[in-house]
């Protein structure tokens, strides 16, 4: 069980990882590496995977309960304008 969620986790981490590979490896002067990246991801998806998720999540959640009080805003300002 624990050597499939290790494999899962490897498999988003490196999802993750190659989505954003232009954006991150760019012909600049820092020099990045993949390879190194893949070291750290070999190492620690089993970590990483669920801080990503979660945080993911949360993002998510935020910006749900910040369209519904924006909408809740919209809502109240047009039965405000049909009273006037």
């Amino acid at each position: 069980m624990f050597i499939t969620y290790y494999i899962v986790c490897i498999i988003y981490c490196f999802l993750q990882l190659f989505r954003k590979f232009k954006h991150r490896y760019d012909e600049g002067p820092t020099g990045n590496s993949p390879e190194l990246d893949t070291i750290m991801v070999l190492m620690m998806a089993w970590i990483l995977a669920p801080i990503d998720v979660s945080l993911t999540w949360i993002r998510w959640y935020k910006e749900a309960e910040q369209a519904r009080i924006n909408q809740t805003k919209f809502d109240i300002n047009l039965t405000e304008d049909d009273i006037l």
